[in-house]
């Protein structure tokens, strides 16, 4: 936001707590119905809220909101359902504020990205003995993880009206082929 007015609305608060408790593996899905209930409220109702606190700033600016999810939520995984199925909830959030806010100015879309090299990620993978990019690089079809910047760069597109003015309620998809490939159920279905 420039000039007291709001362009964009980025929103990319999420996260998971499905490994957290595996004695809860059978009690609700993966996670506790607590965390189950806290991944809903992070990893969507947040953005929710944000998107309403900002409405009046969006609409006087004819800005746009580009939600952050994830390709989980186009991947069935018993392990992480609590966080792919806030994920799929957020991806229809995006089609519907697409819908109610496009005939006033408003565009809304969303990137989901797959396994991305953060220090998040690298601090997971340290604690199983290895790099982001060796654990996940052969799961997607391209061969490798992506990065902060390719996904930064797919939200400065959509973010910008003079280079998507065109482009609303669509998820864009930033997983190196993850998406149109079994990577995560794999292992299971052999």
């Amino acid at each position: 936001a420039f000039g007291g007015k709001l362009d964009a609305l980025v929103c990319s608060a999420g996260g998971s707590s499905s490994l957290e408790d595996p004695k809860a593996m059978a009690e609700f899905g993966g996670v506790s119905k607590e965390a189950f209930m806290n991944m809903y409220a992070l990893n969507c109702v947040s953005k929710v809220v944000a998107v309403a606190a900002a409405e009046a700033a969006l609409l006087a600016a004819g800005g746009a909101v580009v939600h952050v999810s994830s390709v989980s939520s186009v991947i069935p995984n018993d392990t992480w359902m609590g966080y792919s199925s806030a994920m799929a909830a957020l991806d229809h959030v995006v089609k519907s504020q697409a819908i109610g806010y496009a005939g006033r100015g408003v565009r809304v879309n969303g990137v989901n990205p797959a396994v991305i090299v953060t220090a998040l990620t690298e601090t997971m993978a340290k604690g199983v003995g290895t790099s982001v990019a060796e654990a996940f690089s052969p799961m997607h079809p391209m061969k490798r993880v992506g990065t902060v910047q390719e996904t930064s760069e797919a939200i400065a597109f959509l973010a910008d009206n003079s280079k998507s003015a065109f482009i609303t309620g669509t998820c864009l998809m930033v997983d190196g082929g993850g998406a149109v490939s079994t990577w995560w159920t794999a292992d299971k279905m052999k």
